[in-house]
């Protein structure tokens, strides 16, 4: 079986999704009935896995179908109450009790005649890989990165308001009058208002489309690009992948971790060699972003780190170690080296840096992963009380002397911590095509339930004594 990425998965049940939305056909066999209802069961459990992998559903898996809390949804900060908000929506859909309830194999291995119930069944198989893709993955930047996150709850928002709309026509004909019905005060216009506002806001939000590539395990194929302790880089695409490996091996300790030992953050000689490094990295992927327009918008991005690497280069330069000291991560030169040695040897040998805006968009966060924490662990190291760190310049008569606060190697490097991460709207260059058409559609579906449409026109404003007459 070929391994296929959560973005294959996604595309696949939105397609099935989207031919649920646009053919309105309930089956009248009692058997494809059966099978439609827990194929249904399987897609609404696939929704509640994903949101349970972003952290939002802790109590995942529900063990007797407790409602969820009821929300009180307020128009004022709904944008910082839509995660929760959509995970009380899914916890709330209709669920078959637990003693109805079958294995997968019962009912996903038998393909159907009737469109409508096989439209179910592909919908449920690929939302239960795509989940189980999101679970499996090596990496799994959507636990921790916002950025991430939000693509994966896109996603879900689109899905689980297709499962709304179309739970509103089983439910008119009574094909869920048996199932659990968790008490909920929001109505289907409610619901379908926040699953809607919460793809926007994503799609605002969303900085990192690396769900997209994830897989539940590495392709047979393809030997590993990562040798202990070092992610190799034998081509541009390869860049990212080091970039976040050295992010995480500059990532400073907290004093309350287990393995924290009170060592020195940084020596002196590894600081000047990041520094130096990362310098010329951005100045050559600034160059590279700047080759192609559609990923020109990075090249301002690696210019201005490379301008303040290049203010902290010569302020670092008479840095020295107070007492010599192993350098606590030696994983951080191997991995620099392997990274500047890569680059290097595209450039002699006409090798361009040639990147999808998907691939550039991940270069530039893991680029401001790598500044970032160098910075930071710079700056905690030479400010703690116990700092190995000291400034050698011949001009101190006295000797060498501490780097105090606010002085200028101090401030270059709160100015190197605080720069901004990239923000640029991953929906701007992948923009999955089957999902587009599916949100399409849901903006296009009307909500059945209404007693009567909405009215356009605003309430007439009440007269007010002595105000003037138009």
């Amino acid at each position: 079986m070929t391994v296929t990425t959560y973005g294959e998965h996604a595309e696949n049940a939105a397609q099935a999704l989207n031919a649920l939305i646009r053919d309105d056909v309930i089956p009248a066999d009692e058997r494809a009935v059966d099978q439609l209802l827990h194929c249904r069961e399987a897609v609404v459990d696939a929704l509640r896995q994903r949101l349970y992998d972003v952290g939002q559903d802790s109590w995942y898996p529900p063990p007797d179908h407790l409602p969820a809390r009821t929300p009180k949804p307020m128009l004022a900060g709904l944008d910082e109450k839509l995660a929760t908000l959509v995970d009380n929506i899914a916890f709330a859909l209709p669920s078959l009790p637990l003693d109805e309830r079958r294995p997968h194999s019962d009912y996903l291995t038998p393909a159907s005649d009737e469109p409508t119930v096989e439209s179910w069944r592909m919908a449920a198989i690929e939302l239960l890989s795509a989940s189980h893709t999101l679970s499996a993955a090596e990496e799994q930047p959507w636990r921790t990165d916002p950025g991430a996150a939000w693509w994966v709850m896109r996603d879900v928002a689109v899905a689980l308001e297709a499962v709304l709309v179309l739970d509103s026509r089983l439910e008119e004909v009574g094909l869920l009058a048996e199932h659990q019905h968790p008490e909920f005060t929001m109505g289907l216009d409610e619901k379908r208002m926040v699953l809607s506002q919460t793809a926007r806001v994503a799609t605002w939000h969303a900085t990192s489309a690396a769900a997209e590539a994830a897989t539940p395990r590495l392709r047979q194929a393809a030997a590993s690009k990562v040798v202990e302790p070092v992610s190799l880089v034998s081509a541009p695409t390869d860049l990212a992948t080091a970039q976040q490996r050295l992010g995480r091996f500059l990532r400073p300790m907290m004093a309350s971790e287990a393995f924290y030992a009170a060592e020195p953050e940084i020596t002196a000689d590894s600081a000047r060699q990041i520094t130096a490094s990362q310098l010329y990295l951005c100045r050559a992927f600034a160059a590279a972003a700047g080759q192609s327009p559609k990923t020109s918008m990075f090249a301002a991005f690696f210019a201005d780190r490379a301008e303040v690497l290049e203010a902290l280069q010569p302020q670092i330069s008479h840095l020295a170690d107070a007492s010599p000291a192993q350098e606590p991560n030696m994983r951080r030169f191997w991995q620099q080296s392997e990274l500047t040695t890569a680059v290097a040897r595209m450039e002699d040998q006409g090798v361009p840096i040639r990147l999808q805006p998907t691939q550039m968009a991940e270069l530039a966060k893991a680029t401001h992963e790598v500044t970032h924490n160098l910075g930071k662990s710079l700056r905690r190291e030479l400010l703690r009380t116990t700092s190995n760190l000291i400034d050698a310049h011949p001009r101190h008569r006295d000797g060498p002397v501490r780097v105090g606060r606010r002085s200028r190697l101090e401030a270059t490097l709160t100015d190197l911590v605080n720069m901004p991460a990239p923000s640029e709207p991953a929906a701007r260059f992948s923009n999955p095509l089957q999902r587009a058409a599916l949100q399409q559609s849901l903006n296009l579906t009307p909500t059945t339930s209404s007693a009567r449409p909405p009215t356009p026109f605003p309430a007439a404003r009440s007269a007010t004594y002595g105000a003037p007459a138009f």
